[in-house]
């Protein structure tokens, strides 16, 4: 049998690889390749792209029509991010757009989030989403977390797994495995060498993450495999 790829959940690095599956992160509007077997894509407005309503109505039908592409299987990056972000009234507006998009499209949500944690909390509540919100590039400590996991969120984790002081840390080390991706986000590297911090951290080896991430990637929906590594 073929030795697993790597599964990079969130990158914007569109070069393909042998080794590794990837989602490739778009900007509305942006044009879709065809599907190799290996790149996927994922579609959305970033916090820090809002603009007025207008404008980002029109970025709104933009990812719709990406969303008929069968190899566009997560919506986002989209989110509220207090720091950096536009308009707080407007990036909530536009991440609930996008909230229902995932519902109506059935597609995983790719979720950017700073200092908002609550807020998207809220709007989880409300939607009560039947498929799957991942924080990418999670940062959050285990008492975050274990709140965030009671609800069915999920994480993407990259290179702040690089520093051991980070409470990040601590909760990638003990919440279930299952509950977890791993992701070059605009990490200057390939995504095996967070797998290998990722492995370390865990005390497992390579190849056992590469599995557990593999069967998680294969536990969303619409993702499906159909070429050989």
């Amino acid at each position: 049998m073929a030795a697993l790829p790597f599964i990079d959940v969130h990158s914007h690095n569109p070069r393909a690889e042998k080794d590794t599956v990837r989602v490739v992160n778009l900007f509305p509007g942006a044009s879709i390749p065809e599907f190799t077997g290996k790149l996927f894509y994922s579609i959305g407005l970033h916090p820090w792209k809002i603009g007025t309503m207008d404008e980002n109505n029109l970025y709104l039908e933009m990812i719709k029509d990406a969303l008929e592409f069968d190899h566009v299987i997560f919506i986002g990056e989209c989110g509220i991010d207090k720091v950096y972000g536009g308009n707080l009234d407007e990036q909530t507006r536009v991440f609930m757009a996008h909230a229902m998009m995932a519902e109506e499209y059935q597609k995983p949500l790719i979720i950017h989030c700073i200092r908002a944690y609550n807020e998207i909390i809220e709007i989880y509540n409300k939607i009560a989403p039947s498929v799957p919100w991942i924080f990418h590039g999670y940062t959050g400590n285990p008492e975050l977390s274990a709140q965030l996991l009671n609800k069915g969120f999920l994480f993407s984790f990259g290179k702040i797994l690089y520093n051991p002081k980070a409470k990040a840390v601590d909760s990638f080390r003990n919440m279930s495995i299952q509950n977890i991706f791993l992701e070059t986000d605009e990490f200057n590297g390939p995504v095996s060498a967070i797998y290998e911090i990722a492995a370390a951290i865990r005390n497992i080896d390579v190849e056992e993450m590469k599995k557990a991430v593999w069967e998680n990637f294969n536990r969303l929906e619409n993702v499906s495999f159909t070429t050989t590594f």
